[in-house]
């Protein structure tokens, strides 16, 4: 009875090769026949007219006869090109409507089905509607979500173009106050970076820019005190004064590179005598590196005594 079911079986399998061998000598066969076999292609436009907006009315695809081998014809129906029409090579047939020459299909024959014969495009004639299109400068803001280490922070960043040229339809433009690009980054960022953000275009804004360009300056930061003297600013000439204590406690924090060749010169801490009052003089930061921040961490006035 086993070696009847084995026989049955492999009876089974041949005959199941012999018909999947047939059915492949006929798919083959038809393969390299001549043949013709319609497909849907996506189209896009260029070269359009300045000055006008393309409406959502004009055709996204079109319908391409195509006549040749089988096998040529097979790999279009895995994979079909989108073609991309000038609108200069369209011919004019009415007020919006624009049609297929020949010159344009032995074009995108040579171009996108170099291996068949391209029989027509279906529609022929394409409805084009155009509106006179409003333009407006905007500015761009670009938001950097950078998830920093403690002791690094963003200094500061440079983009480029910082505004664009936006072009579309007048009630679609109202709306428009910017453009607003977020730029996310990877963990533990250390040092300065740049890189370009795309901008795409839409069915209804249009940017005179492709792309927005950045560099952004990280740094290393630190938080020290460092004592500095205080200088008195206008002196009286008929006396002398004193100011108690001379020198402060001041909290620095910054780039850590800048803080560490800092010289004496490079903060300077004043009392106005002229903001004097009976026993006091409060004390002011007069100059500091414009990349730091410098604040009056325990004293924030000093005694004053008068010597005649």
């Amino acid at each position: 009875m086993k070696l009847k079911s084995n026989f049955l079986s492999k009876r089974t399998i041949g005959i199941l090769f012999c018909i999947l061998l047939a059915a492949l000598s006929w798919f083959v066969g038809n393969l390299s026949k001549r043949s013709t076999q319609q497909y849907t292609v996506k189209v896009s436009y260029k070269d359009l007219p300045s000055q006008k907006f393309m409406t959502t009315e004009a055709p996204s695809s079109v319908r391409v006869e195509l006549e040749g081998v089988g096998f040529s014809l097979f790999k279009y129906a895995i994979s079909t090109p989108t073609i991309t029409i000038s609108f200069n090579e369209l011919k004019r047939v009415k007020h919006d409507k624009y049609m297929f020459n020949k010159n344009l299909i032995s074009q995108i024959n040579k171009q996108y089905f170099p291996d068949v014969s391209v029989l027509s495009l279906q529609p022929d004639t394409l409805k084009i509607h155009f509106q006179k299109i409003d333009q407006k400068r905007v500015p761009v803001k670009v938001q950097f979500l950078l998830p920093l280490p403690e002791d690094y922070r963003i200094e500061s960043y440079q983009i480029f173009p910082d505004s664009v040229l936006i072009s579309g339809l007048e009630h679609e433009l109202d709306t428009v106050t910017g453009v607003y690009l977020y730029k996310k980054g990877k963990k533990n960022i250390t040092k300065s970076f740049s890189g370009e953000i795309p901008l795409k275009s839409t069915a209804k804004i249009h940017y005179n820019a492709q792309k927005v360009s950045f560099s952004v300056q990280i740094v290393h930061v630190t938080e020290e005190k460092i004592e500095t003297k205080v200088q008195l600013l206008h002196q009286p000439f008929s006396a002398d004064v004193k100011l108690f204590p001379e020198e402060i406690s001041i909290l620095v924090s910054g780039n850590l590179e800048i803080i560490r060749d800092l010289k004496p010169t490079d903060i300077i801490v004043v009392a106005d005598y002229r903001k004097r009052n009976d026993t006091h003089i409060p004390l002011e930061i007069y100059k500091k590196p414009a990349s730091i921040e410098v604040s009056l961490s325990d004293q924030k006035e000093v005694e004053y005594l008068i010597v005649h």
